[in-house]
C-alpha cells in the first residue's frame, strides 16, 4: 500500500509544479508584455465575428497613429474607457488631420442599417494601438478566473501546503 500513496503524492507533485510553471510562464509574458507597451484586452461584443467572436483576447500594441494601414485592427478608446476593437477600412487626411475609418467585420458593409463606420482620430478617440495577436475563447478563462480569483488562491495555498508539509 505504500507505494500507492508514493505514486500519488508523486503525480500531485510533478502536476502542482507543471501547473507551477505554467502560472510562472503566464506572469513572465503578462509582465513583459506590459513593461514593453502590450495591452491585453477582451472582446466584450459580437461585433468582430466571426474573426474574433466575444470572449477573445487581444494583445495591443501601441504604434504611430501615421503606422496604421487599411485591413489593420485596431483598439481605441470611446468616451473615456469604453475600449472598441473594429477594422481600419479607410484613411482620410494626413498627419495631425488623420480619421482612421473603422468597421466592425460583423458589418458586411451590403446591409446600410447595420454599416457603423467610426472615424479614429487624435483629436476625438484615444487611440490604444494595432491588435497584433488574439486567442479566441481565453476571455471566459480570465473571467472565471477573475471571478473566482479567492477560492483559486486559497486551493493553490492549500495545495502548496499539503505537498511542502507531506
Amino acid at each position: 500500500m505504500g507505494n500507492i500513496y508514493k505514486r500519488e503524492n508523486k503525480v500531485l507533485k510533478i502536476s502542482l509544479i507543471v501547473l507551477r510553471n505554467i502560472c510562472l510562464a503566464a506572469l513572465i509574458a503578462l509582465v513583459a508584455g506590459f513593461a514593453f507597451g502590450y495591452k491585453f484586452l477582451t472582446i466584450l461584443t459580437g461585433s468582430m465575428t466571426p474573426t474574433m467572436p466575444v470572449n477573445t483576447v487581444v494583445i495591443v500594441k501601441h504604434v504611430p497613429i501615421s503606422d496604421v494601414q487599411i485591413g489593420d485592427v485596431i483598439t481605441y478608446q470611446v468616451g473615456g474607457k469604453t475600449n472598441v476593437t473594429h477594422r481600419v477600412v479607410d484613411i482620410k487626411g494626413k498627419g495631425d488631420n488623420i480619421a482612421l475609418v473603422t468597421r466592425g467585420d460583423a458589418a458586411d458593409g451590403n446591409d446600410q442599417n447595420v454599416t457603423v463606420e467610426t472615424p479614429v482620430s487624435p483629436a476625438q478617440n484615444k487611440f490604444v494601438g494595432v491588435v497584433v495577436y488574439y486567442v479566441k475563447d481565453l476571455g471566459v478563462a480570465l473571467q472565471l478566473i477573475k471571478e473566482n480569483i479567492i477560492i483559486i488562491t486559497v486551493c493553490v495555498v492549500l495545495a502548496l501546503f499539503i505537498v511542502t508539509y507531506s
